[in-house]
């Protein structure tokens, strides 16, 4: 049997939360705030919407970015804070770091972050920083097909 390492996933693991998965780490994130975003069209979505929306998001951010600049993509919503990928693009590679940051889930709607994703203030990583490097074309690849898998797995 052979298998194929993904660098990316994201999965809806249960009803009340998904799951984010970028090279070696695991992270989950919260789908409550996903499926009321204010500036989602129908304000009151399905969770999985949220998260086609936010996936979404996040490959116009990374397809969008300049390289050798640092930006941020947002996945988990709480009330008193976020939790974010901090990135940057180099040629053909990306290199994430996981943290968060003390911007409120409410603040701002997961659909349309952009308004933090070039300047997010605070963002702290996560300890002991595990920065990974990954072949951009692959990440977002993997992105798409995540997005896809959204739908099947609700």
């Amino acid at each position: 049997m052979q298998f194929e390492f993904q660098d990316v996933t994201i999965r809806i693991t249960n009803g009340e939360h998904f799951r984010v998965r970028i090279g070696d780490e695991i992270r989950s994130g919260d789908l409550y705030y996903l499926g009321i975003d204010p500036r989602n069209k129908d304000h009151n979505c399905a969770t999985d919407v949220g998260l086609a929306r936010l996936i979404d998001g996040w490959i116009d951010t990374i397809c969008g970015s300049p390289e050798r600049t640092v930006f941020y993509l947002p996945f988990d919503f709480s009330d008193e804070y976020t939790r974010w990928l901090a990135c940057e693009k180099n040629r053909n590679t990306m290199t994430v770091v996981f943290g968060w940051a003390p911007v409120e889930g409410w603040a701002f709607s997961p659909s349309e972050f952009q308004e933090y994703s070039q300047k997010l203030d605070g963002f702290q990583a996560d300890e002991p920083v595990n920065a990974q490097t990954f072949y951009t074309p692959r990440f977002l690849s993997n992105l798409r097909s995540s997005r896809s898998a959204v739908f099947q797995d609700s």
